[in-house]
């Protein structure tokens, strides 16, 4: 198979590639939020334990983590496109079935749906990169990552418009991963090469360059810690429970709204720089959260940049990973970075928790202000390397 990688792609071909890794990405982030909000309140409704309930979610943060190093070596085994339709029709298959199984049923199918989405993580981010020319390569990234929180957002307000415990959702679910198989197939003459990598060549990509990746982590940590407990911070500081969610909106927007400047600045400025800056930026926020709990205009603003400058370093970040890392090395810096995302999902909201344990509800502010102060310092360090 010839991919993008070998020869110069057309124009045409550039545009079909890049719309088959944006319907890769959709359609993951479509299945994570259908997933994320609807299974834990089906299994609430079932009269389970929070613990229980927990587990789940974690079952799913635990595929995400463990089927990212493997992905290189299936994708140069059976080859991307292969790998990718196997992977829709799977995660189709899974979000169709759950309303038709018991909930100990869900364990295993959450782990095959997350297992299948990451696949098509990691291929989307590796075919973006590989397309993208340097001159435009944050704007590109910056759609991308504005295209994944739709994702996210499509799944809930999908779900919204049905009654509760309604099986529409995932199967109009289903049916929306399935419609990201045509772009991939119009795309199927321009895919990546990829080769296999060992997990010790996956290992070895944080020691070569460990900015770009840690700021997969960073990202997932402090964005899953604040969208977990910013709501709860809210309430707590005296809030009705509807206003309290609205936070959670604004920052969503702040996510989707920035994406696009700070990719257009990723290609203008020096992406190490831009890294810092929004690392500072996330920090300043989380240590103003306290000065801004009782002021609702003030806090709302806080939110909305708040999300953008925790976006930032994820889209900046793979940016930096498409800069760096070229040909063979592509693929495994991509695994690299999706392990880092999903460990960083799952220590940030438990961390937080902790935190705010801890510290009161000021912890929330305080954790994520030093994960991203700790994150600001390595940039810094190894910047002067």
């Amino acid at each position: 198979m010839t991919g993008a990688a070998d020869v110069a792609v057309t124009p045409r071909q550039r545009r079909l590639g890049l719309t088959a890794a944006f319907a890769c990405v959709f359609g993951t982030t479509v299945g994570l939020g259908l997933t994320l909000p609807l299974l834990p309140l089906a299994i609430e409704r079932g009269g389970y334990s929070a613990f229980f309930n927990g587990l789940n979610g974690t079952i799913g943060g635990l595929a995400l983590l463990l089927t990212a190093p493997l992905v290189p070596a299936v994708a140069a085994r059976v080859g991307p496109i292969r790998m990718l339709l196997a992977s829709f029709a799977l995660a189709a298959i899974c979000l169709a079935i759950i309303p038709l199984t018991p909930v100990w049923a869900w364990f295993p199918i959450r782990f095959l749906l997350n297992a299948a989405l990451q696949s098509l993580f990691v291929v989307s981010e590796v075919w973006i990169n590989t397309l993208a020319t340097e001159r435009a390569r944050g704007r590109l990234i910056g759609l991308y990552g504005a295209l994944a929180i739709g994702g996210f957002a499509a799944g809930p307000a999908l779900a919204a418009q049905f009654p509760e415990g309604s099986p529409i959702p995932f199967w109009l679910g289903a049916a929306a991963v399935l419609i990201g198989l045509i772009p991939v197939l119009a795309a199927r003459r321009v895919a990546p090469v990829i080769e296999h990598a060992s997990l010790k060549g996956i290992a070895a990509i944080l020691t070569i360059s460990a900015i770009p990746i840690l700021a997969a982590l960073t990202h997932a940590a402090t964005e899953t810690a604040a969208t977990s407990f910013l709501p709860v911070f809210a309430v707590r500081e005296g809030w009705l429970e509807a206003d309290a969610l609205l936070l959670i909106t604004v920052f969503g927007l702040g996510n989707v709204l920035l994406q696009i400047p700070i990719g257009w600045l990723a290609d203008k400025w020096d992406r190490t720089t831009l890294l810092i800056g929004c690392s500072v930026l996330g920090c300043i926020a989380g240590l103003s959260l306290p000065l801004a709990a009782n002021d609702p205009i003030l806090l709302t603003i806080l939110a909305f940049f708040w999300g953008g400058a925790l976006i930032g370093i994820y889209t900046i970040g793979l940016t930096l990973v498409g800069e760096v890392f070229k040909g063979a090395a592509l693929a495994p810096a991509s695994a690299a970075f999706a392990f880092a995302y999903a460990a960083g999902s799952i220590l940030g909201p438990g961390a937080a928790g902790v935190a705010m344990d801890l510290a009161g509800d000021n912890g929330l502010g305080w954790f994520i202000a030093s994960v991203c102060a700790a994150y600001a310092i390595l940039c810094m360090m190894r910047r002067r390397a």
